[in-house]
C-alpha cells in the first residue's frame, strides 16, 4: 500500500459569505486578502484580479502554499471564496478576517486533501 494514501495534504476551506458588504470594493477585497496572507503566514507568489462592469469581483493569490481565490456577487451581497492551504498553514483564520471586512453569514466546507 501507498504510505501516501491517507495522509493530509492540507486544508481546503469553501465559505460561501451571504449578506455580505463591500464586496465590489477592490482595494478592501485586496486588503482583506493580504490580511489573510499575514495572518496565516503563507507565501504570496502572485495575484491576479479583475473588477466587472457594473459590479462583481473575481480574484487569486497563488500562495507557495497553494491559493486563496473569490467571486463577488455584490448585487446578491454574495462571495464565494476557496481557500487551499498546505503544511502548517491554518486557512480557518481567514474566517474571522473575511468577517470582519465583509461582515455577513459564512457557511463553511472543509476539506482535508489526500484523506
Amino acid at each position: 500500500m501507498d504510505k501516501h494514501i491517507g495522509k493530509s495534504w492540507g486544508k481546503h476551506l469553501i465559505i460561501d459569505l451571504h449578506q455580505a458588504s463591500h464586496l465590489n470594493d477592490m482595494s478592501l477585497m485586496k486588503a482583506a486578502i493580504n490580511d489573510i496572507i499575514k495572518q496565516t503566514q503563507t507565501t504570496l507568489l502572485f495575484e491576479n484580479f479583475h473588477h466587472f462592469q457594473p459590479s462583481g469581483i473575481t480574484g487569486i493569490a497563488c500562495l507557495a502554499e497553494s491559493h486563496i481565490s473569490v467571486h463577488t456577487w455584490p448585487e446578491d451581497h454574495f462571495a464565494a471564496f476557496d481557500i487551499f492551504m498546505c503544511g502548517q498553514a491554518q486557512p480557518e483564520l481567514a474566517l474571522a478576517i473575511l468577517q470582519q471586512y465583509f461582515g455577513g453569514v459564512a457557511t463553511v466546507t472543509t476539506l482535508h486533501r489526500g484523506r
